[in-house]
């Protein structure tokens, strides 16, 4: 297993661009040897080389060129392995043709193009060609050195440039089989992890379908049932005071059946990124959707008191999170408070497009309810969340005359919209 691992991040490290210019440096490095040899100390290099640097004047600029568009050559080879390996085998003919057995200077960046291309060839038949075209191009290097310039036997220079060509193709398919091993032990492994996504994908869509399928027969069953009573009780008391808490509970069994359904639709379009909840069931709040909140509460016998400073900006985003700030706020204190006679509701909206909410109420909390206000209940919990992740603040706390709670929202509209509403309101 480590094994194997180490084998993949000898591969991995290999496919990184830059590996490929390490190759490249040394046969830089290498053909910096040989001309600084060939310059420093002629009578050492090849005899038919030395001739003719020594009776031409462009000999020696032109071998610099072809040895120095060999190297650069290579910098390529990956992208393009067969055109690189048949221009490096020109060059290699070409100095034959001219240099003689002078073209042993450029067997290197010729055996490393030849590797590149066994290794990197796209299809088999790409890399016959390339074969055959680069064996007959060394071949006819060979000729040229050994029939023209006589200066080298024909196999005195065949059988080790052979043998270094079978070597080096012999490693190269080496390296090949054991790269695509690995790169389709590598698929299958990222075919399985997408396997096992798509699989917990199934198996959460299939969870929220049971719990869309359980808000829909169960809870929306139940408030069915509420606003089918309520309407029968319509009226039937004979009493103003019962019949206006009769027609509340049947407004509010209403409007909590449209909020279920809400939620089913939005559970069951979760997995459609074209489906929008918030925008193709339409529950997003407006500003005066609080008035009916505040009704409930004042049915009820509560006094609620809503004060508004500044000027509403066109943020439907701020004004739905606004709402269901305040709203819970309310349903807290209905829920939770003790004795709550009086709740005060302000909405102060700044220069910048946010607002500022805060909201009071005179109740007392027992002490378990001041607990699950604290942070272990739902609602709050995820009300603070959500503003902090909209980049605002967000905390509620009892006082010395009952609970507060305090929010701050920033605009969560562009520029435009901020524009738009100061001159609509100007």
């Amino acid at each position: 297993m480590r094994a194997g691992k180490k084998a993949q991040d000898w591969i991995q490290l290999w496919n990184r661009p830059y590996m490929a210019f390490v190759a490249v440096f040394f046969c830089a490095l290498y053909e910096t040897m040989m001309l600084t040899r060939l310059i420093l100390a002629p009578s050492s290099a090849n005899g038919t080389l030395y001739q003719v640097l020594r009776n031409t004047g462009w000999g020696l600029p032109l071998f610099v060129v072809i040895m120095l568009m060999a190297v650069l050559a290579l910098c390529l080879r990956r992208l393009h392995p067969l055109a690189i390996l048949l221009t490096v085998s020109g060059l290699l003919a070409l100095s034959a043709a001219i240099y003689g057995s002078g073209c042993t200077y450029l067997v290197i960046p010729w055996i490393v193009s030849l590797y590149a291309c066994a290794v990197e060839a796209k299809s088999m038949a790409t890399l016959a060609s390339g074969l055959g075209s680069s064996a007959m191009l060394g071949l006819l290097s060979i000729a040229f050195s050994a029939s023209w310039h006589h200066d080298v036997h024909f196999t005195d220079l065949l059988y080790p440039t052979g043998l270094a060509f079978a070597l080096c193709l012999t490693i190269a398919f080496l390296s090949r089989s054991v790269r695509q091993s690995r790169m389709s032990e590598q698929a299958l492994k990222e075919e399985r992890s997408h396997a096992l996504t798509l699989t917990r994908e199934r198996d959460q869509a299939m969870h929220q379908s049971r719990i869309a399928a359980e808000l829909h027969d169960s809870v929306g069953h139940d408030l069915t049932a509420i606003i089918a009573l309520s309407e029968g009780l319509d009226h039937a008391s004979g009493k103003p005071e019962m019949d206006e808490a009769i027609l509340m509970i049947n407004d509010l069994a209403r409007q909590g059946l449209e909020d279920t359904r809400t939620a089913v639709k939005a559970l069951r379009s979760e997995k459609d990124p074209k489906n929008d909840p918030l925008q193709s069931v339409g529950e997003r709040h407006s500003w005066d959707d609080i008035t009916p909140v505040l009704d409930h509460a004042r049915h009820v016998g509560i006094s609620t008191a809503l004060t508004e400073t500044g000027r509403r900006p066109q943020d439907p985003g701020q004004a739905n999170l606004a709402f269901t700030v305040t709203r819970e706020a309310v349903t807290n204190a209905l829920r939770h408070g003790q004795e709550v006679n009086r709740i005060v509701v302000s909405w102060d909206h700044n220069s910048q497009g946010g607002i500022d909410i805060t909201v009071r109420d005179d109740g007392r909390l027992l002490n378990h309810d001041v607990d699950n206000a604290n942070g272990n209940g739902t609602g709050l919990a995820r009300l603070r969340a959500e503003v902090q992740a909209h980049c605002g603040s967000f905390s509620s706390g009892p006082g010395p005359d009952g609970w507060t709670l305090q929010a701050r929202i920033p605009s969560l509209a562009g520029p435009a919209a901020n524009n738009t509403s100061k001159e609509e309101h100007a």
